[in-house]
Parts: structure tokens; C-alpha cells; sequence
């Protein structure tokens, strides 16, 4: 008996020493505060990694082409598309080399959200045929469902505000799960070391000990996929996303773009036209006169768009391409590879659209490798980059995600049935650790909370509460 007592009292001592009762109070009382936010984010997750595919399926009719015929010119396809809005403004044309798939004609419309919303109008290339009419939102040409299940996970459909609840579970996913490896490492350096194996204890102990060693495996083997969560997450979040969006840009770890100006010597038919209807504008004030202006240029850059094609499919523009119109007079058009499943390459040209020729070009080689990774890691979160494996394994993440916040529940259920809640005093590990290491862990934390504020927020009114209901107790 007084064998088990030693050993019993020998490990929890150790346990219990400075920075280790810090990380472990933050893992676990932290933890039961904060899973809740983790939870749902789990589960508009788990949605979210299968949206691509649920895409494909809800919106089959519109997206695919049911023609046999060969592919009618891009002219053609476009002007068929502007039947259907010929109100609005025509921005960009996505055109796909598998001949089963729809080309998306893409308009500019004001009473969307913002640019990043685009109407778009699907055309069977070899029919001419409309399948259908959507909106279309970002790079990645998600759908209306697929667009509404990731507001949900991005914002629970709360607009601005909504994002406070992602940045909150995203930020403190990774400091739960690296505090929570911390603490399963000092388990089992210490157990290494003793005969805690053949203690016997309560039964509500032995359940919890089972319930933590379930717990702490599982979250050491997902431990890399919910860093890989945070740090993606924390891309897209509010506070930490503009923080992150203006250090990759003073270090020039941005994507870059194809440059796009021309030689006003080489500005000849493509203006000309404009440039007769805006002299009549200007001399005659005719708001007409400028519509049908704008209206032949638009007519010009469409004569253009076969031309611009072919020059990107003949300088080896492979997959799904995005044929940009020309952002302004006198600039080139364009066309960029468009991300999809198993490409890992993107690359940029810009087109003189009355000539043809290539005016600049941008290898995906020439990517900064942050800018590289970056586009990678975001393409993997949103479960495109390598089609339905991304997807199980994302589900798989947030599946585990939900088995270990149930488990960390019930470890806490069992432990405050058994008259422990109060055993690691949060007040006495940090005059307990050694200067050196406090300092290296408060500089980590205020370092993260500089760089995701949310949780720096989210972690002192944590320390505050927990300072109260700790006096409080004493």
C-alpha cells in the first residue's frame, strides 16, 4: 500500500511543476470553454469538405453538356450568353477543355455582394444550348450551395460579425492541440519511468484514465492536420487575415500577375471605334452615345476572344482556363489556369488581343514558394486539390475533432465526480516555473495574440475569469 502511495504521489508531483500545470490547465480548462465553438465548426466542416462533390451532383444539369456536336466558337458561345443578360457587363469567359463540360460566361453585376459574386450563364459549347444561370463566387467557381455552406462554416451566415466565432475556434484550435501534446509527452516520459501500470484506482478513475488515453492518441495522430486547420483557417479569418494578407505582402510572398500594358503604337482598331463614339460624347453630351460606345468596344473584344483562345491553348494553357477582358483601353486580356483537382500549376499569360501575341507571361515556377504554398494549403482546406481523397480526409479530421471534444467532455465529467476539478491550482504554476521558460511561454502567447487577436482577447478574459472563480474558491 504505502508502494502505490509513493508512486501515486511521486508522478503527479512532477505533472504538477510549473510550466507543465500552466499548459495543462490551459489545455484542458480552456478547453472546455472553447470546445463549443470548436463543435461547430467541426460540423459546418465536415459539410464544407464535401461541398465540391455535392456541387457536382446538385447543380449536374447546368454544369454539364449534354452535345455531341464539336465546340462552337468562344464568339458564339458569348454572344448566346448575352441574350440572356444583355444588361449587364461582360467580364470574363471560363472555357474547359473536357468537351462534357459547360462554358461558364461570366457578367459583372452591380446588385451583387461584391466583385467577388459574378453572374454566371452556362453554354453547351457544341449546341449553343443555355443549361442554366447562377452565381458564381471566387477563384474556385463555387456554386450557390457550395458558396452557402461555406458562409456557414466561414461566418454562420452572420455576416462580419459571424467571423468572430472562426477566428476564435481556428485560433485556438492549434494552441489546444499543441498544449494537449505537451501534456500526453510529460504522461508518458514520466509513466516510462514508474509503475503506475499497476495502480488500481476508483472506478470512475480507471473509466477516465481510459477515456484520456483514447483522447490523447487520437489528438497526437490528427495533431498535424489540425495545425495545418489553423493555420489555413487564420488565412481566411478577419483580424488575423489582414494581419497575414499584409506580411506576405511587405515580404512579397504574393502571387504575381502578368503584366498587361501595351504599346500605344500597337492600340489601333481595338480603340478606334470607342474612340469615335466618345468624340461624340464629349462634343454632344449624349449618355446614349456613351452606352453605344462602351457597347462596341464590348462587340470588339468579343470578335477578339477566339483569337486570345488559341494563343493561350497554343502556348500549352492546359485545364480550365479564365479568359479576362482587358481591364481598361489600350491593356492586354488575361488568361489565367484556373485551379482544379490533381494541378498544381497555374500559370498566367497576358494577350494583344488584335494581334494575338503573347505580351507577358508568369510560370507557376515564378511564384514566390510562400505564394506556392499558400494557394496549396487553401486549395487543400477547401477540399480541391486532390478531389475526393482531400475530401475523406478532411471529414476524417473533423469527425476525429468531434470524438475528442466528447471525449475531453466526459474526462471532465468524470474527474468532477470524482471530487478532482480543483486539483491543479492554476495561481501556484507560474511562481512554480522557471523564469526562462515562463518567459519563453508568455512571449510565444503574446506574439500569436499580436498576430491572431482574437485570441489574445479571448485568452485574457479567460485569465480574468479564472483569477475570479480561483479567489473565489480560496
Amino acid at each position: 500500500m504505502k508502494d502505490n502511495v509513493s508512486v501515486r504521489s511521486a508522478v503527479p508531483s512532477r505533472r504538477g511543476r510549473g510550466s507543465y500545470g500552466i499548459i495543462h490547465r490551459l489545455h484542458s480548462v480552456a478547453g472546455v470553454f472553447v470546445a463549443p465553438l470548436l463543435v461547430i465548426s467541426a460540423l459546418s466542416g465536415f459539410v464544407y469538405a464535401f461541398a465540391p462533390t455535392l456541387e457536382n451532383v446538385v447543380y449536374h444539369d447546368a454544369i454539364t453538356a449534354s452535345s455531341s456536336e464539336a465546340p462552337q466558337p468562344l464568339e458564339e458561345q458569348v454572344e448566346a450568353a448575352r441574350a440572356v443578360h444583355p444588361d449587364l457587363q461582360l467580364s470574363a469567359v471560363q472555357s474547359f477543355e473536357d468537351p462534357t463540360q459547360t462554358t461558364r460566361v461570366l457578367f459583372n453585376d452591380p446588385a451583387l455582394e461584391n466583385s467577388s459574386y459574378r453572374q454566371a450563364v452556362f453554354v453547351d459549347p457544341g449546341s449553343l444550348e443555355i443549361t442554366g444561370e447562377l452565381v458564381q463566387y471566387g477563384s474556385s467557381r463555387a456554386l450557390p450551395l457550395r458558396t452557402w455552406i461555406s458562409e456557414g462554416h466561414r461566418q454562420l451566415w452572420l455576416g462580419e460579425f459571424g467571423r468572430i466565432y472562426s477566428e476564435m475556434a481556428a485560433s485556438w484550435l492549434g494552441i489546444l492541440a499543441l498544449a494537449g501534446a505537451w501534456v500526453w509527452w510529460v504522461r508518458w516520459r514520466v509513466g516510462k519511468g514508474s509503475a503506475t501500470g499497476s495502480r488500481k484506482g476508483s472506478t470512475a478513475h480507471a473509466k477516465r484514465k481510459k477515456t484520456r488515453s483514447i483522447h490523447s492518441i487520437l489528438g497526437v495522430w490528427l495533431l498535424p492536420g489540425f495545425l495545418f486547420l489553423t493555420v489555413t483557417g487564420l488565412t481566411w479569418s478577419s483580424m488575423a487575415g489582414g494581419n497575414i494578407a499584409n506580411l506576405r505582402a511587405q515580404l512579397d510572398w504574393v502571387q504575381p500577375t502578368p503584366e498587361t500594358s501595351i504599346s500605344a503604337t500597337t492600340m489601333t482598331a481595338t480603340t478606334s471605334a470607342h474612340d469615335e463614339h466618345a468624340h461624340h460624347h464629349h462634343s454632344g453630351h449624349d449618355e446614349s452615345s456613351t452606352l453605344a460606345g462602351q457597347d462596341d468596344l464590348t462587340q470588339t473584344y468579343i470578335s477578339q476572344i477566339d483569337t486570345v483562345a488559341t494563343t493561350a491553348r497554343g502556348a500549352g494553357m492546359s485545364g480550365i482556363i479564365e479568359i479576362a477582358l482587358p481591364a481598361e483601353e489600350g491593356t492586354a486580356w488575361t488568361v489565367t489556369e484556373m485551379r482544379e483537382s490533381w494541378k498544381l500549376t497555374n500559370d498566367a499569360i497576358s494577350v494583344n488581343g488584335e494581334t494575338g501575341e503573347i505580351v507577358d507571361r508568369v510560370h507557376h515556377s515564378d511564384w514566390p514558394l510562400a505564394a506556392k504554398l499558400s494557394a496549396w494549403l487553401i486549395q487543400l482546406h477547401m477540399g480541391t486539390l486532390f478531389g475526393w481523397i482531400n475530401q475523406l480526409v478532411l471529414g476524417g479530421i473533423a469527425l476525429g475533432l468531434l470524438t475528442i471534444i466528447a471525449l475531453g467532455y466526459r474526462m471532465w465529467w468524470l474527474r468532477g465526480r470524482n471530487g478532482r476539478p480543483g486539483r491543479l491550482q492554476a495561481a501556484g504554476q507560474w511562481r512554480r516555473t522557471r523564469p526562462a521558460v515562463l518567459a519563453g511561454i508568455i512571449a510565444f502567447l503574446v506574439a500569436y495574440s499580436v498576430m491572431a487577436p482574437m485570441f489574445g482577447i479571448s485568452l485574457v478574459a479567460f485569465l480574468i475569469i479564472d483569477a475570479v472563480i480561483q479567489a473565489l474558491r480560496r
